[in-house]
């Protein structure tokens, strides 16, 4: 059975609570936008600026106050938007740098702030600098990514791609192999000339100037590779016995990379108002060492454990105490544009369509940001791409032995009983489920017990509560398969279990609740006089 959670405030008069410093971001809900699937202005089946342009009110109407736009960068779309072949342009089939500055003033206009994507790891195989260092052994631009000799025929070293493979491809009829930590058609840079930070620089300088209130940055770790390229010495997994890395031994998240971040928090301290990093950084040990006051502002949170009040309580605390010393808070996530969505990992159809509604009321009430992906407030679940439709490069270069990314990238349904669901007439770039029909924005914004209208209430909620709460939160005893916390005027409930529980609170906490697996409506507000 489903297991809701229930958010109750109890505010009496007479009592303030210290809120967290007042910067826009912080406690900030923010709304992650895959360009190509989010909203199609043209009907070419393609998502693009004008189309998220047209649909601001609707966000806005959400309640969030912030954007991410993934990458939507001129590119061949190998990895759709995070290969970039131009980092000072917008891809033709998202629209022009015109509409940019339009996206951007109207979402301003109604109080939202913008983050862009940035990919600073690598580039596409098609971006000049990659073409030119492929033209010649000797050209400059050869020393701007990794090339180095094979080995007998074999790769330099035995480091694997992410996509799978190793992570080295040999050039056509020359013993140089140049390094791809993703797919071939996605070259590392070489952080360590002088000449990428340099450009980079110019890069979100340009970027900050067309008023982006900030970057998301994706393998956030990942910009210096180790300098001598050692093999990574292999052990027998604990578990499985199979070779993996010994631990310790680091090819990524070098000293270095903390450099790079101190630059451009400086170069974003020299706008106003505030503007914020954000990394792609999911480790909460890295977490700790990279969210500081010189260097990145946020990192995910991401919440992909079991359904399990044990397994979630160790999580919570344990991303709220890497950035304990720091000056942020956790940015709680569940969904992002690489996982399956999480309504199927908790379960599927109702039954995962009800605990995430749980979650979402659990995680909205820690102090903290939070990031939504989208068709997340709509209840989405991961969807089926039939294998000959799927473009995504982890599927292709896996040969099909990993699924791909495909299923948590299909394009938003706007309106029932229209074909694609309203996205766009003309055959969408992924096939909509016709089972998405129901989930429409139009259908569920008519329904107030419809997941869409439980998201608007309860940002509504946290928005009003938002001067009242504070930093700190405190688990309360709970029963078994029950987590309770209390943050100030805000006393939040959460049952994982499938039997009914009847909380008794003490009547200073100014609620009595009973939690009951299944209900229709998974909130309900207990006020103080009731």
């Amino acid at each position: 059975m489903a297991c809701p959670v229930f958010l109750f405030p109890a505010i009496r008069g007479g009592v303030s609570w210290r809120a967290v410093r007042s910067s826009w971001w912080r406690n900030a809900v923010f709304y992650q936008v895959y360009v190509r699937s989010f909203a199609d202005s043209n009907d070419d089946g393609v998502g693009d600026l004008p189309g998220i342009t047209s649909r601001l009110d609707y966000l806005r109407s959400l309640g969030v106050d912030g954007l991410w736009l993934t990458p939507f960068y001129p590119s061949p779309q190998k990895d759709h938007g995070y290969d970039v072949a131009d980092y000072y342009g917008v891809n033709p089939e998202y629209g022009t740098l015109d509409d940019f500055g339009s996206l951007v003033e109207e979402a301003h206009r109604r109080g939202i702030k913008v983050l862009i994507d940035i990919v600073p790891n690598h580039t596409s195989s098609r971006h000049p600098w990659f073409e030119a260092a492929l033209a010649g052994g000797d050209d400059q631009h050869r020393a701007r990514y990794h090339f180095a000799r094979g080995r007998d025929g074999a790769p330099p070293n035995n480091w694997q791609s992410a996509f799978g493979g190793p992570a080295w491809t040999q050039l056509e009829g020359a013993p140089e192999w140049y390094m791809h930590l993703f797919a071939p058609e996605q070259p590392d840079l070489n952080w360590w000339n002088p000449v990428v930070p340099a450009e980079f620089r110019k890069i979100i300088t340009y970027w900050l100037d067309r008023g982006a209130d900030g970057f998301r940055i994706d393998v956030a770790v990942s910009l210096h590779k180790r300098r001598d390229l050692a093999d990574r010495p292999l052990v027998p997994h604990r578990i499985t016995g199979l070779p993996t890395t010994a631990p310790g031994f680091e090819i990524i998240d070098q000293p270095e990379v903390h450099d790079v971040y101190r630059d451009w928090r400086h170069i974003l301290g020299t706008y106003e108002p505030e503007r914020v990093l954000v990394g792609e950084i999911f480790d909460a040990g890295r977490q700790s060492r990279y969210i500081k006051q010189d260097e990145l502002h946020m990192a995910f949170a991401m919440m992909d454990r079991r359904w399990d009040a044990s397994a979630w309580k160790r999580a919570i605390d344990v991303y709220r105490r890497a950035v304990s010393r720091s000056t942020s808070l956790p940015s709680w996530t569940q969904s992002n544009h690489d996982v399956i969505r999480h309504v199927t990992r908790l379960g599927g159809s109702g039954l995962g369509r009800e605990r995430a509604k749980a979650s979402a009321l659990l995680l909205l009430g820690l102090p903290g940001q939070y990031f939504i992906y989208q068709g997340e407030e709509l209840g989405l679940e991961e969807a089926f791409v039939p294998p000959e439709r799927r473009e995504d490069p982890l599927y292709i270069h896996t040969n099909g032995r990993h699924p791909g990314r495909d299923g948590c990238r299909v394009p938003m349904p706007w309106r029932q009983n229209e074909p694609n669901a309203g996205f766009s007439t003309s055959p969408p770039w992924l096939p909509t489920p016709a089972a998405w029909d129901r989930n429409a924005v139009d259908a569920q914004a008519r329904s107030s017990t419809s997941v869409l209208s439980l998201y608007r209430r309860v940002l509504e909620m946290r928005c009003g509560l938002a001067r009242r709460l504070p930093a700190r939160m405190d688990w309360a005893a709970a029963p078994k398969d029950c987590l309770i916390y209390h943050r100030g005027p805000l006393s939040v409930a959460c049952n994982f279990g499938h039997r009914p529980l009847e909380l008794d609170q003490p009547a200073d906490n100014g609620f009595a609740v009973a939690i009951r697996p299944g209900e229709e409506s998974p909130m309900r507000l207990v006020e103080e006089d009731e």
